[in-house]
């Protein structure tokens, strides 16, 4: 039976989970009348002076080592603007609800890329077959009867699917470049990072709207900036604090259920048995490859880091 502390910590990873289960919907109505490039800089840019502000206020600064913003520039190109670019591309023309799906396999690239790049994991056996099943899971959430390159769902998926390499792959970089670092100030720096990046690329995307977008994508958009890209960076590192990293991991396996609920309550999306089943398969596929589900005689292990599981959409 949990502590009133602990049951405290363990509200906020399910408020977590829920807020940026809810991203997807938000995406999915924003980018309805707003252009990805300028939806992503108003997004980042809002969130970062929220961050820095927050920063700021609790006695910390941005470093302003060369290296340390190096750092921030990669994880805030690859790991924030481009993925977040590819996800508000791909929710143009996929339902939200899969998107949530797709985008739960960033651990399942983080486990595969950390043996081709480091080597820290042991690739063999019970994890290659959990490596093997989320992405079956992935597949039957899309259905491989409607996969077509030249279908513009088939692309919406496959930017989707990329955004979760560059999270794996942004994850793994972060992790040995932010090492030692209070958990805000990479947090900041990358989100800082992204903003500058979005603000001079959206010029050459096609620029801004000439016209303000209707109430609704104009409140999903401050919506987003506000709740799943600033409130959310601060409730992950307060709970990470409180309760440890492998526990606060575990968010990642709360995301995409939220993902599914939002879609269906708000948007009128269906969720099909092949969406459920590839959820499904997707979360043990994880637990099974990270190690969660294990043969008695292999006993039990949590692996993975939550730099690399965690990464909103």
């Amino acid at each position: 039976m949990p502590t009133p502390m602990q049951a405290r910590y363990l509200g906020g990873l399910f408020v977590l989970g829920a807020i940026w289960g809810a991203a997807f919907m938000l995406i999915k109505i924003a980018v309805a009348e707003i252009p990805p490039a300028p939806l992503v800089a108003v997004r980042l840019v809002i969130a970062a002076l929220i961050l820095i502000a927050v920063l700021y206020a609790r006695g910390m600064r941005l470093p302003t080592s060369g290296r340390v913003w190096r750092d921030f520039m990669v994880v805030g190109t690859l790991g924030v603007a481009v993925p977040f670019m590819l996800i508000g591309w791909g929710q143009q023309f996929i339902p939200s609800s899969l998107t949530a799906i797709i985008n739960a396999s960033v651990p399942l690239f983080s486990v595969l890329l950390s043996y081709i790049w480091t080597r820290e994991e042991r690739l063999a056996g019970i994890k290659l077959a959990g490596l093997g099943l989320g992405f079956v899971g992935v597949v039957l959430a899309v259905g491989w009867d409607s996969l077509s390159l030249e279908s513009a769902a088939t692309q919406g998926e496959l930017a989707v699917l990329g955004a979760s390499v560059c999270y794996a792959i942004t994850g793994i970089y972060g992790r040995r470049a932010f090492q030692g670092m209070p958990a805000m100030v990479p947090a900041t720096g990358q989100i800082t990072a992204g903003a500058l990046v979005m603000l001079l690329a959206t010029p050459l995307l096609g620029g801004y709207p000439q016209a303000l977008p209707s109430a609704g994508p104009a409140m999903a958009l401050l919506a987003l900036a506000v709740l799943p890209t600033a409130v959310a960076y601060i409730l992950f590192y307060w709970v990470m604090d409180a309760i440890g990293a492998t526990r606060t991991s575990m968010v990642t396996y709360l995301i995409a259920p939220f993902g599914l609920v939002f879609g269906a309550l708000f948007l009128g999306e269906q969720i099909g048995p092949g969406a459920v089943g590839g959820l499904a398969l997707v979360i043990v596929g994880i637990l099974v490859a990270n190690g969660v589900v294990r043969p008695k005689a292999e006993g039990r292990k949590l692996n993975t880091e939550a730099s690399s599981l965690r990464r909103e959409p």
